[in-house]
């Protein structure tokens, strides 16, 4: 008859060492995943925020196109005067003194759409909405026909998870000036 021996020690700690390892591998990959997933999220939302603040300024203009004395027409023109423009540069999610006094955003509370001068002290609990890391910015052409108006939508927020850093999304467009 044969002995049977069972496994040594050493071979039971090394099988233990390998599925540990293995293990910690899969949560990992697995927290990474997440992460990533996390992130492509909340650049979805920024990315709808963005979106929402362009189709408001479209909407503006259109309104001033119809009816230049109503609210929203009214709107169209503070958003593109001189005095609320900011000097449009693309230096990422830097707000400036100045640009805290001319950056803005809009909103629609009610059946208005109101603009709001953007506040750099209010930063963005998850991803950039509307006043909390999302502001847009303005400059008009001068001596152009047809006018137009450049436009830069900027949303920065601190990604959640610990490698997700500072994301940030920017848009620019282009609308063309029924005013001038």
């Amino acid at each position: 008859m044969y002995k049977q021996r069972g496994d040594t020690l050493v071979e039971v700690l090394m099988s233990l060492v390998v599925l540990s390892v293995v293990i910690i591998g899969a949560v990992t990959l697995m927290s990474r995943g997440m992460q990533s997933a996390q992130i492509a999220l909340e650049h979805s939302q920024a990315r709808q925020e963005v979106n929402r603040q362009i189709e408001l300024l479209r909407y503006l203009r259109d309104q001033y196109s119809v009816n230049s004395a109503s609210t929203d027409g009214l709107t169209w023109v503070s958003v593109i005067s001189g005095s609320n423009n900011a000097a449009t540069n693309y230096d990422g999610c830097a707000v400036t003194t100045a640009k805290t006094g001319t950056a803005f955003y809009l909103e629609r509370p009610s059946g208005v759409v109101l603009r709001t001068p953007f506040n750099a002290a209010l930063t963005p609990t998850t991803y950039a909405t509307a006043g909390r890391g999302l502001w847009v910015e303005t400059a008009p052409s001068t001596g152009v026909v047809p006018a137009y108006v450049d436009i830069v939508v900027r949303a920065c927020w601190m990604a959640t998870g610990s490698v997700g850093g500072q994301q940030r999304t920017v848009t620019a467009v282009r609308l063309y000036d029924p005013s001038r």
